[in-house]
C-alpha cells in the first residue's frame, strides 16, 4: 500500500491488491465503464471464471439493483497496512447480519434492521417479508434467498476471484500506470493546499454532494480498475469518526462518436435542457423537487433522469429511498471537447 499524508487528516492511497478486489466488482458489473480485464486477461479467461464462479456471478446479477458492495468494509479496515486478506479476515470476523446489513442499505426498503436479517437467515416468513420490501427493486426471490442465506459463499467467492486477479500481468500494468497515479496524488495535493477536502472531493468526482458530513478524515484513492469513474463511501452524518472515501479512475476517458452524438441527442430534448438547467442552478436536487419545479408527472421525469444518466449527463445519490441528481460536470466538459475536436474549433480559433 502506498500511503502518503498529504494535509491534515487527508490521506492519498493506492493499493495494487485493492485493484485486484476492484477487478472483480468490475466483472460482476459486467465491465459496464471499460475493458480493461478483458484486454488483461483475455475474454476466454474471464469466461472460464464465469463458469468457476457462477454462484457469485449469477447471484449478483440477480440482486444488482439493490447496489450490493464489499467495498463499504473499507471504511472499517482502510490502513496504510491494508493487506486483501486481512480485508477478509475482519469481514468474515462480523456476525452475518452486520456483514449483510452493510452491503446493501437494507434501511431504504422498509427501515429493515439488523435483527430482521438474522431472522430471515432462518425463518421463511421473514424472508418472505424482506423479499416484499425489495421486490420494486429485485424481483428474483431465489436471487435475494441466494444473497441473504448463502452471503458467505458469495462473499467467499467474491475474495477466491480477487486473488485469481491478483496477477504478476496486473502488477506489470499498474507499474505502467504510476505516472498517472502520481498525477493524480499532485492534483489531489495542489487542490488540497488552497480548497477544503470535502470541496476538492467534489471537484475531483465532478458533481455537488447532497450527504456532506461532517467528515473528520478524508482518503483520496486513484484506480484503474474501478469499474465506474469514481466511487464515494461514508458513514450515516452524524456518526462519531466519520470518514469519506474517494476512489477515483485513472484511465483515459474514451467517448466513441456514437457516444457523443447519443449524448448531444438527449440534451436535444427541451424537457431534459430544462432538467440540466435547473440540475445546474440547484443541485443536487431530487426527483421529486424536479416534479414540482417543472410541473411534470413523475413517470416523465424518471423516464428523462433514465435518458440522462446512461448518457453520463447527470449523477445520482440514493438518499433513504429518494435519488438526488446534479450536472455531471466531467462528462459535460468532455462532451464539449469532443465537439470541439472532432468540428476541429480549436484550429478554427487559431486561424481567426
Amino acid at each position: 500500500m502506498r500511503w502518503e499524508s498529504l494535509k491534515e487528516n487527508c490521506f492519498f492511497a493506492f493499493s495494487p491488491e485493492l485493484e485486484a478486489f476492484l477487478g472483480a466488482f468490475s466483472l460482476l458489473c459486467g465491465e459496464a465503464a471499460h475493458h480493461v480485464c478483458t484486454d488483461l486477461y483475455g475474454a476466454r479467461r474471464i469466461e472460464a471464471w464465469q463458469r468457476q464462479y457462477r454462484f457469485l456471478f449469477e447471484t449478483h446479477n440477480a440482486v444488482k439493483d439493490l447496489a450490493p458492495s464489499p467495498l463499504e468494509f473499507l471504511l472499517d479496515h482502510l490502513s496504510a497496512d491494508f493487506t486483501l486478506p486481512g480485508l477478509r479476515a475482519y469481514i468474515f470476523s462480523l456476525p452475518p447480519e452486520q456483514r449483510l446489513f452493510r452491503q446493501v442499505e437494507w434501511r431504504w426498503f422498509g427501515g429493515t434492521t439488523q435483527e430482521e436479517l438474522l431472522l430471515a437467515l432462518t425463518d421463511d416468513a421473514a424472508l418472505d417479508t424482506l423479499f416484499g420490501r425489495v421486490e420494486e427493486r429485485c424481483s428474483s426471490f431465489l436471487g435475494v434467498s441466494s444473497f441473504v442465506r448463502q452471503n458467505d459463499r458469495y462473499l467467499s467467492e467474491f475474495f477466491a476471484l480477487a486473488e485469481e486477479l491478483d496477477t504478476q500481468t496486473l502488477r506489470d500494468a499498474l507499474r505502467e500506470q504510476e505516472p498517472a497515479v502520481e498525477a493524480f496524488r499532485a492534483q489531489t495535493a495542489e487542490s488540497l493546499a488552497s480548497a477544503e477536502p470535502l470541496e476538492c472531493a467534489q471537484k475531483l468526482m465532478g458533481k455537488t454532494f447532497h450527504n456532506r458530513g461532517p467528515y473528520e478524515t478524508f482518503y483520496f484513492m486513484p484506480s484503474l480498475l474501478l469499474p465506474f469513474a469514481s466511487m464515494r463511501f461514508f458513514y450515516d452524518n452524524g456518526t462519531p469518526h466519520n470518514k469519506q472515501i474517494l476512489l477515483c479512475s485513472i484511465r483515459e476517458p474514451e467517448r466513441a462518436q456514437e457516444d457523443t452524438i447519443a449524448a448531444l441527442k438527449a440534451l436535444a430534448d427541451e424537457t431534459r435542457y430544462q432538467i440540466m438547467m435547473l440540475l445546474a442552478r440547484s443541485g443536487p436536487v431530487s426527483g421529486q423537487e424536479i416534479v414540482r419545479a417543472l410541473k411534470l408527472a413523475p413517470s416523465t421525469v424518471s423516464h428523462h433522469m433514465t435518458e440522462l444518466r446512461e448518457r453520463g449527463l447527470v449523477t445520482e445519490e440514493q438518499v433513504k429511498t429518494a435519488k438526488y441528481y446534479g450536472v455531471s460536470r466531467k462528462s459535460v466538459w468532455a462532451l464539449l471537447e469532443a465537439v470541439e475536436r472532432d468540428l476541429k474549433l480549436d484550429a478554427d480559433k487559431e486561424k481567426k
